[in-house]
């Protein structure tokens, strides 16, 4: 289903990026890869020598528009097509909004929101032309539902434009058979939240969903191999929680 397409994953680096990169590359597409870290995308070559060949890296800040018009030029000049862009780069880092930074703000808008903006442009027109493309921005289920102990305005309010943008572009896109889509996490075991907290919050977070449990990273990546796939082509401009029950309402822990 994925073979010989060409997928762009930004903020690629580890986490939910890295495995979806890697997923794409085991489904038998070409990935081209962003971050900041060059020795991070190499290790990524260096884990999958044997197929190299199908990998191609963008060292830079996705929050520059040059950046994302090279990730665009780079699947072009190596594999012809723009299949499907996945907006993964972000960051969630909690803090009370009166301690917010400017620094910190402008940070989250970069990455985020102008990151994901332009990586679109940069890859609209190609899907245009090939009248067929998927484009999946990684929200956040917090951008609904702030949890009081853990405030973080600034990076949610960057999440929310993604949001937002995903049904922009839904419906300007639909006549060239362009499908958007968010995909909007709760807390999902990752690198990034084991930085941030040990095992024993970890688990104690599993509460916060009705389901009792955290999420894993299979349940981001069958839900990005079906949105890109068949079971995808009827679906645009939805905004998916993968969440555990959290935007459904509240429950007693």
């Amino acid at each position: 289903m994925h073979s010989n397409k060409t997928i762009i994953v930004t903020g690629a680096a580890s986490g939910m990026g890295r495995a979806i990169a890697q997923a794409f590359l085991e489904a038998g597409a070409n990935v081209v890869i962003n971050a900041r870290s060059e020795e991070k995308l190499s290790s990524f070559i260096a884990e999958n020598n044997n197929h190299s060949h199908r990998i191609k890296t963008v060292i830079g800040d996705i929050g520059q528009k040059s950046t994302t018009l090279r990730l665009a030029q780079t699947a072009l000049d190596n594999f012809g097509t723009i299949d499907v862009l996945i907006n993964n780069a972000g960051a969630f880092v909690p803090k009370p909004f009166l301690e917010e930074t400017e620094e910190n703000l402008d940070a989250y808008y970069a990455t985020t929101v102008k990151g994901s903006y332009f990586s679109a442009q940069a890859v609209i027109p190609t899907m245009q032309a090939q009248k067929n493309g998927v484009i999946i921005n990684i929200g956040s289920m917090w951008v609904e539902n702030p949890i009081e102990a853990t405030p973080a305005s600034a990076s949610q309010v960057a999440k929310g434009a993604m949001h937002t943008l995903t049904r922009h572009l839904a419906i300007e896109f639909a006549k060239d058979n362009i499908r958007v889509n968010t995909l909007a996490p709760a807390i999902i075991e990752t690198p990034l939240y084991d930085k941030l907290m040990d095992k024993d919050t970890l688990t104690s977070l599993a509460s916060l969903h009705p389901l009792g449990k955290l999420g894993h990273l299979d349940d981001i990546l069958s839900w990005v191999m079906l949105l890109s796939g068949k079971g995808g082509e009827f679906v645009t401009g939805q905004t998916h929680f993968i969440d555990g029950g959290i935007n459904a309402g509240s429950h007693s822990v």
